[in-house]
């Protein structure tokens, strides 16, 4: 099946300049690019999905498929075949591109690989597997033989099968409250460095303003409208990417690649940061709230008949109600699902995810700094699994933006959203 949408990065576009600058402005300074001589070659070890030909990480479902494949066979096997239908004759071609535009075709390729649905687990086999693990890990759990309440020394281990390592001996306080005390760990300087890099890139981008001829919530009627009203939300997550090092040291193809897939999980993901829980509106704290906050009855109309809403509000609480996560945590995970090695074309997939799980285990560590460790330890891999559930989020979405007229939406927009006819 022949798309209109491109998924192949276009550099004239994102890197030569336009009126909306922050993607172009990714840059074109050689000195930012890094050689990685030899990480651009294919891991010979390397699994491939049976389904789209995605990078693999193992078997799932009793076939070797990627995380995406995954994910929709989950969500979409026990529904069967017959529920979905296909206009193209069952002819649709599967790859990374093409995977999400015919539910039929690739969930026909799934079965064909020997995916099999009777080993997904129900949600009474789910809590019973989690009780397990949680069992399994607290009886396996090597006790703590150190003192946290004046210790330089702190324990990162997520898992008991992690090692223990001393940290530097000069600790910072970094926490809710900022104190330390016998149930939470201190961060070392350069943790919090890091840390402070991300939150000072965050605030910057705040400081993107809105273009003179700009959307308003106050007109929104449409996804069309919604996504234009998105535009400023897109400039500022590039214009932050722009400002974490380890994110401008990347080669210009894969900073481009990483910011095109992952446009709408980032989005997603923001959408958390700006959301007020008692006024219940989304609302970036340098905007005026009588023209820039967008409620949720609001979100509700330019969402409506899309079924988007309720899934993506109730993943919106989950993160900002449930697991009380705070400003901190998100941008974390923002920058998490940044470095995703597995977006397409990103050739230095290696660099990419050694980030990817530097900044998770800096996220275990600003944890600990807040919570007990043992609250810390049960929390970090929910809010991990936050990526996943995103994931399928950001399926449902691409498949609503299939049906978006590309006229009348921003330039930038299209780009970063391959809308492009």
């Amino acid at each position: 099946m022949e798309s209109h949408i491109k998924m192949e990065p276009s550099n004239t576009m994102l890197l030569e300049g336009g009126e909306y600058s922050p993607m172009s402005a990714i840059s074109s300074d050689s000195s930012l690019t890094l050689e990685t001589p030899g990480r651009s070659r294919k891991n010979k070890e390397d699994k491939l999905c049976g389904v789209c030909g995605d990078r693999a990480l193992g078997y799932n479902f009793d076939a070797i498929s990627c995380e995406s494949c995954k994910a929709f066979f989950r969500r979409n096997a026990p529904k069967g075949l017959d529920y979905f239908k296909c206009p193209y004759d069952e002819k649709c071609k599967m790859d990374i591109s093409n995977r999400r535009f015919c539910k039929r075709c690739r969930l026909k390729k799934c079965f064909e690989i020997g995916m099999r649905k009777e080993y997904i687990l129900t949600d009474d086999e789910k809590a019973r597997k989690k009780q397990k693990i949680e069992e399994n890990r607290m009886a396996n759990r090597v006790p703590d033989k150190m003192s946290f309440s004046a210790s330089p020394s702190s324990n990162i281990s997520s898992t008991p099968r992690m090692p223990t390592r001393e940290v530097d001996p000069q600790v910072v306080k970094l926490g809710s409250g900022g104190e330390v005390t016998s149930q939470t760990k201190a961060m070392t300087a350069e943790d919090t460095e890091q840390i402070e890099e991300l939150l000072m890139a965050y605030k910057a981008s705040l400081e993107i303003t809105h273009e003179k001829k700009t959307h308003t919530p106050d007109g929104v009627s449409s996804m069309s409208d919604l996504v234009n009203i998105a535009e400023i939300s897109v400039r500022r997550v590039i214009d932050m990417a722009k400002k974490v090092q380890s994110f401008k040291a990347l080669p210009q193809a894969d900073q481009i690649s990483l910011l095109k897939g992952g446009s709408i999980e980032l989005l997603i993901l923001r959408s958390v940061i700006t959301f007020d829980t008692e006024k219940q509106h989304f609302l970036d704290p340098c905007d005026q709230e009588d023209t820039a906050a967008m409620n949720t009855e609001q979100l509700r109309m330019a969402e409506n008949g899309t079924g988007l809403f309720d899934d993506h509000m109730k993943f919106v609480k989950s993160l900002a109600i449930d697991l009380h996560a705070d400003q901190t945590t998100l941008i974390l995970l923002l920058v998490i699902s940044l470095f995703s090695p597995d977006r397409p074309n990103v050739v230095n997939k290696e660099l990419v995810s050694a980030e990817q799980e530097r900044y998770s285990l800096l996220l275990q560590k600003y944890l600990e700094t807040r919570y007990p460790v043992g609250t810390a330890h049960t929390l970090y891999p929910k809010l991990l699994m936050k990526l996943t559930d995103i994931r399928n989020l950001n399926e449902e979405h691409s498949q609503v933006l299939l049906k978006v007229n590309p006229e009348g939406i921003q330039p930038l927009m299209q780009e970063v959203l391959d809308l492009r006819n």
